[in-house]
């Protein structure tokens, strides 16, 4: 996966974060650490033993296993030379048996990288363990004849409609550039949260859904948490008085209720448009957020969507809220074949901050009022995909340019190779300058 270009050693807003190999939301941590290698595999290797433990023994049908390893190395510019870095990542997935009414998951993905670095470059932890998908899916009866769905634990949930720009995804920001993955075939965007949310049916077209989304911290491999508010002992070991009862324990680090989020959302038909208006409180800005989502149908797939943020420390004029905490997307995605077997798709979206600046400002951390998101996706045959995306800003003529190709010589088994560069000038949101600007990746992918 690519990841975000490095400047001073910190990851700005955007950059490079889609490409695979560097410091990035989805690729490797940017700080060293050998004891965390080991605490790292030890984790890993526990759970993979529990985790088959309780399939084997506890489970009433056999556990489904789904794993991933994808191994790439990345040459990038350093600013003043070339670099190389290289990873290896595994990914498992336990679900429960299709057909029961008790739905679990859990998904562990575990990293390891070259913690050598050229300057320039960010250094890797030698090794990183995440659990992005912990969760269970049942269906709770009202009545005799209703049911709803209940979702718990770690997992996503998609609100609004688009790839990369949607206004109506409260749960995680109408822009998901920082923690794309450009590399990704089917979506860049693949965030989770830690929630429950109860799905309510109603008629064959129409749900009512809400959430309740705690505010636990995000914990490291070795159970800290990694919000550096939230407090580490000494030696990085774990959070001081962690699992001491009548100490404190995991209670001493724990974040108020008040930071607690809450939402809704109403999904039906009308007209042969779908139509979803949302709300949700975010406890830890105390901000409020109501959303509207369309989408239909004229040749191509159109959509769109609205968001309104609204706080304590919004302007007292309502031109002035409706211009500086409105945020809208726009998308159009289209797909027709081009002979036997070829088939050419493109997606083009925009995301608009009518509050943003509207002329070049000179600045990297700029926010300005436009972005523009087009993909190509070019399918020659059955078993090659030739990939080309990018993030434009029009204003300070920028952009992140990403192409590559994947080719599926066997049956699960991918050989991938991209290439991504930032083309701007030096104080543009992209820029040639920057350490890591150009680079290029390859490597292998098996499903199995």
């Amino acid at each position: 996966m690519v990841a975000q270009a490095i400047t001073n050693g910190r990851v700005p807003a955007r950059g490079l974060d889609g490409m695979r190999g560097f410091d990035g939301a989805r690729g490797l941590p940017g700080a060293p650490g050998l004891r965390g290698a080991r605490k790292a595999l030890l984790a890993f290797a526990a759970a993979l033993v529990l985790a088959g433990t309780v399939g084997v023994h506890e489970a009433p049908a056999e556990t489904r296993v789904q794993t991933e390893l994808d191994t790439f190395a990345t040459l990038g510019w350093t600013g003043d030379e070339l670099g190389l870095l290289s990873y290896a990542r595994g990914q498992v997935d336990f679900l429960s048996p299709r057909g029961e009414p008790v739905q679990g998951r859990l998904q562990l993905r575990t990293t390891l990288g070259d913690s050598r670095a050229p300057a320039g470059m960010p250094l890797l932890r030698p090794a990183f363990l995440e659990v992005p998908r912990a969760n269970l899916r049942f269906r709770f009866p009202i009545t005799e004849e209703y049911t709803m769905r209940v979702t718990a634990g770690r997992d996503r949930l998609t609100w609004g409609v688009g790839s990369l720009f949607n206004a109506a995804d409260l749960l995680y920001g109408a822009d998901g550039t920082a923690g794309a993955d450009f590399t990704d075939i089917d979506d860049p965007r693949d965030e989770t949260s830690w929630l429950t949310a109860f799905y309510f049916p109603i008629g064959d077209l129409s749900y009512l859904e809400t959430v309740v989304l705690p505010p636990l911290p995000e914990l490291t491999f070795d159970g800290t948490p990694a919000d550096d508010d939230l407090g580490e002992d000494a030696d990085g070991g774990g959070a001081a008085g962690a699992g001491q009862p009548g100490a404190g324990g995991a209670f001493a680090d724990a974040p108020p209720l008040s930071e607690t989020g809450a939402g809704v959302r109403f999904h039906t038909q009308v007209a042969g448009i779908t139509v979803e208006p949302s709300y949700l409180y975010d406890g830890r800005v105390e901000q409020h957020n109501i959303a509207l989502a369309l989408q239909g149908g004229l040749g191509a797939d159109l959509y769109a969507a609205a968001r309104l943020s609204l706080d304590d420390e919004m302007p007292s004029d309502a031109a002035r809220v409706l211009e500086e905490r409105t945020t809208v997307t726009t998308g159009a995605y289209y797909g027709f074949d081009i002979g036997p077997d070829r088939r050419l798709t493109g997606r083009l979206e925009t995301l608009v901050n009518p509050g943003g600046d509207w002329e070049d400002q000179g600045r990297r951390d700029a926010e300005y009022g436009i972005l523009l998101y087009p993909e190509l996706v070019y399918t020659p045959g059955r078993t090659v995909d030739v990939i080309a995306r990018s993030v434009v800003s029009p204003v300070d003529r920028s952009a992140l340019i990403t192409g590559g190709v994947s080719w599926n010589i066997f049956s699960g088994f991918r050989a991938q190779a991209f290439a991504g560069v930032e083309a701007g000038d030096d104080d543009a949101v992209f820029g040639w300058d920057r350490p890591g600007a150009v680079r290029v990746s390859a490597g292998f992918n098996y499903r199995f």
